[in-house]
């Protein structure tokens, strides 16, 4: 009886210490989970059919507005577009400054705010709308203005987003923290002047972003990446000043993983 007893005691503890291995390594596999990638389909003709194994979010140009000093010129996409049936989608609208002397009106705001919206709910699939703005600093007071107007006339089950400058996100604070968005990009790529500046404190991890840009990162092709630290836990968005194709797809993809499970 004794034996029998120390060796149901000693099976017990050896399930015990393989049920908590297995267990251990389940939440390890979880960092491996599938990642919440986002394709930037830019303007110009794409087929992405050879996507249709992948679990991707596509974020289409859908339309453009361009300010000149002439006049207010607004354009839905003219490139074809193809994806898999099937699959989630999220409507961009570029705006740009185009002028040298003129500047946006108080009365461009009800214009662009009806061709976001038509932009963004003429496809009834779209998950969110996205505004990509990349506003000068006598511009952000328009751009609030018509944010606040985007967002009144959205459908609330749309979710806006807004592309951001990364120097938007590196105050404790920024100018569209108490806006009704959903998601803010901040863009790790195009960095301008200060590019070596921001890329010296993305390499050491001293590039704080304040909490309104934590949720999502914008990443391209064409540049270097940031660390694990950057990306891990984000939607990642990635632009491609090319056409999109499976080879450039799974490198990005690849060089993504990589830095994903460094140590």
């Amino acid at each position: 009886m004794n034996k029998s007893y120390k060796f149901f005691v000693g099976l017990t503890i050896l399930i015990l210490v393989v049920v908590l291995f297995l267990k251990q390594n389940t939440i390890f596999r979880k960092t491996n989970s599938p990642l919440n990638l986002i394709l930037w389909v830019w303007e110009r003709p794409e087929n992405l059919y050879f996507m249709k194994n992948e679990s991707v979010t596509y974020a289409y140009l859908a339309g453009t507005a361009t300010k000149t000093d002439d006049n207010l010129v607004l354009y839905s996409r003219q490139q074809p577009l193809r994806i898999p049936d099937g699959s989630t989608t999220i409507a961009t609208v570029r705006i740009e400054d185009r002028t040298r002397e003129a500047t946006f009106e108080e009365s461009d705001i009800e214009t662009i705010t009806n061709f976001i919206v038509k932009s963004c709910t003429v496809n009834l699939k779209n998950i969110s709308c996205q505004i990509d703005f990349d506003a000068t600093q006598s511009q952000i007071e328009f751009y609030k203005k018509l944010i606040l107007s985007v967002r009144k006339k959205l459908p609330t089950d749309i979710k806006l987003s807004i592309t951001s400058l990364v120097s938007w996100c590196t105050n404790n604070s920024s100018w569209f923290d108490n806006l009704p968005i959903n998601e803010v990009v901040p863009m790790f790529f195009r960095l301008g002047k200060d590019s070596n500046l921001y890329w010296k404190k993305i390499e050491n991890g001293k590039l704080n972003l304040n909490h309104t840009c934590q949720k999502s990162i914008g990443i391209s092709t064409d540049e270097r990446l940031p660390d694990k630290s950057y990306l891990t836990g984000k939607n990642i968005y990635i632009f491609n000043h090319q056409y999109w194709d499976k080879s450039n797809w799974d490198i990005i993809k690849s060089e993504i993983e990589k830095v994903l499970n460094e140590n």
